[in-house]
């Protein structure tokens, strides 16, 4: 039975043309901070054969992982909401209202109506659904955006209504027993739960985040293949627990 889901919102770098009509910067400096703010190679460590969904287009141009409404995101402060105006150094676009509710309507949303179609598939063929809610970031980012000097070489997500006690409790023990530091919430928190899900509680639902920070799988080969086997050999264990 395969009930996991990995969801992989920021790992890709590609722009659509509408973009560049509220861009405020060129080319080369969006390239760059595009680089930057992805989740670089992420998907690349996703286990083969298992179910995923991607968001086809970069953060920087629409941000799926946030809320669509301001008031509820809280990175929408910083100009990191659905449309980011900023990118934690510099203003970097000035959407019109129209240009929000197009980019809103025929991305974002026909995003997460998909990922609420393919959660409520899981569900209804297996009864369950586990969601790894799957992402990285840089101590360079967290500094920049949280003035974070001490960040872990995991971060995990959770939900306080749809991470188990025994998910969390396994993946903090889980990531410790592969070597590595782990925080939990921090210096992100929270993890994705599909639209349709969010404001009332779905039994056989899970979901959890992981955040991998890049220095321990970018640094060279061995630290990639390392966190590749560990994340493989995660998906494994997951895969045979009773949760």
């Amino acid at each position: 039975m395969n009930y996991i889901l990995f969801h992989i919102p920021h790992s890709q770098i590609k722009i659509p043309k509408i973009y560049w009509s509220i861009c405020l910067k060129d080319k080369e400096y969006i390239h760059n901070s595009n680089i930057f703010l992805s989740d670089y190679l992420i998907d690349d460590l996703v286990p083969p054969r298992v179910h995923q969904i991607k968001f086809k287009y970069s953060r920087i141009f629409c941000d799926v992982e946030k809320f669509k409404d301001d008031k509820r995101e809280i990175m929408a402060s910083k100009g990191m909401g659905v449309i980011y105006t900023n990118d934690s150094q510099n203003i970097i676009t000035n959407p019109t209202k129209e240009y929000r509710n197009k980019i809103i309507k025929f991305y974002y949303d026909k995003y997460h109506n998909k990922l609420d179609k393919r959660v409520t598939d899981i569900l209804n063929k297996y009864h369950k659904c586990i969601i790894i809610d799957f992402h990285s970031y840089s101590d360079q980012q967290v500094l920049k955006l949280f003035d974070i000097k001490n960040a872990p070489d995991i971060c995990i997500g959770t939900d306080v209504n749809y991470t188990s006690i025994e998910l969390r409790s396994f993946t903090i023990d889980y990531f410790k027993r592969c070597g590595y530091s782990v925080m939990e919430n921090y210096p992100y928190s929270g993890t994705i739960i599909p639209n349709k899900y969010i404001d009332r509680k779905k039994d056989g639902l899970l979901s959890i985040m992981i955040e991998i920070n890049k220095r321990v799988y970018l640094s060279d080969k061995e630290s990639f293949r390392k966190m590749d086997e560990c994340i493989n050999n995660f998906y494994k264990e997951i895969k045979i627990m009773k949760l």
